[in-house]
């Protein structure tokens, strides 16, 4: 853990100037770069920089965690680090902001649009009024025929009006359909990793809730599976280059493909993905699980010609099951800590957290 440089110069007894602060980050930013190997790019100093500044805890947290995990830090690990604490998310923000204006605007036009209708109708009841106080008994054939007249062209201009309300409505509500389709789609984007595409942490926490009430109030099962990716760092100093963006887009599609229909698959922090499997029990979980495991075989790294292995990727996976008085985010915690129970460095494993279920 790299601390902040004291504001104090021990030697002279100054206080450091800002400046003089951020050329400290800077040097111990590029010494941490080259410790742990990482790529001399923009995104990987600016999460170096961030770590030694301390300027987002939650980033330290994170990175501590997965130096602890692994012993160093993956390219794929760095950019998520990048995407989820320091990319500059204002211009979906603000896009967001311009386009519920937007709808806004639209609702008001629609709601400005309603009163003109009432407004022309209450004109053509009035209308209808004043031809009867017209009318008195007795009235000649005249004035009858007058009064009429006059309904009739109050009423033909109150149906234009109303046609013409009614088309211009029937576009305020397709341009607001169309915004608010723009707003999932943007919101979408900013739960999403970037480099998997995965759903991230915070959407599946949100779905794992809503999975879990769900499942609680029809009785029926939901396991939660941690996946954490071991001996990445290692087959990248196999293969003499950093291939974990490689590795961490094809472990997804593993994922997504062995869970297909049955779950939702999301990435966390660095090599560790979380699933929701509802109507599943720890039978079905764990065939899912096996599958991703025998999967990764493809990641088998040989020497050729000898055939030498020198290279291979596990996992370790924990799981925990639904139950009345569980919180969502302690079944993440019960999974991840039955994963890491099992973390063996050689070969892939499975642990759930056997308490009662639910019925499937």
């Amino acid at each position: 853990m790299i601390h902040a440089p004291d504001s104090n110069s021990a030697q002279t007894g100054k206080v450091k100037t800002p400046r003089a602060i951020s050329w400290d980050h800077g040097r111990a930013a590029f010494k941490l770069i080259v410790q742990h190997k990482s790529s001399a790019d923009p995104n990987s100093y600016a999460v170096w920089f961030a770590y030694a500044s301390q300027s987002h805890p939650a980033l330290n947290t994170d990175l501590d965690e997965v130096l602890a995990e692994n012993g160093g830090i993956t390219a794929a690990e760095i950019q998520q680090l990048f995407d989820t604490y320091l990319r500059d998310r204002g211009g979906a923000e603000a896009n967001l902001e311009t386009i519920s204006r937007a709808i806004e605007d639209k609702v008001a036009g629609a709601q400005s649009l309603v009163s003109e209708a009432i407004s022309s109708t209450d004109e053509y009841v009035s209308s209808l009024d004043r031809a009867k106080q017209q009318l008195p008994v007795g009235s000649t054939r005249e004035q009858v025929v007058g009064a009429i007249e006059g309904i009739i062209e109050q009423g033909e201009a109150s149906k234009k009006s109303a046609l013409g309300v009614q088309s211009a409505l029937q576009t305020t509500h397709s341009e607001i359909s169309q915004l608010s389709t723009r707003v999932g789609k943007v919101r979408e984007t900013l739960m999403r990793d970037s480099v998997t595409e995965l759903i991230n942490r915070q959407k599946f926490v949100s779905l794992l809730e809503e999975k879990s009430a769900e499942a609680l109030a029809n009785g029926y099962s939901l396991t939660v599976l941690i996946l954490s990716l071991k001996n990445v760092q290692a087959l990248n100093d196999s293969a003499g280059m950093d291939i974990s963006e490689f590795i961490v887009k094809s472990v997804s599609e593993i994922m997504t493909r062995s869970v297909g229909n049955k779950g939702v698959c999301a990435r966390f922090s660095g090599s560790v993905f979380g699933i929701i499997l509802p109507r599943s029990a720890y039978g079905d979980a764990s065939k899912v699980a096996r599958t991703i495991i025998d999967e990764l075989e493809i990641f088998k790294l040989m020497k050729r010609p000898s055939g030498t292995l020198v290279g291979y990727i596990t996992c370790n996976i924990g799981g925990s099951s639904l139950r009345p008085g569980i919180a969502p985010d302690d079944l993440i915690k019960l999974a991840t800590e039955q994963a890491r129970q099992v973390r063996v460095a050689d070969k892939s494993a499975i642990k759930f957290d056997l308490k009662n279920q639910q019925a499937a």
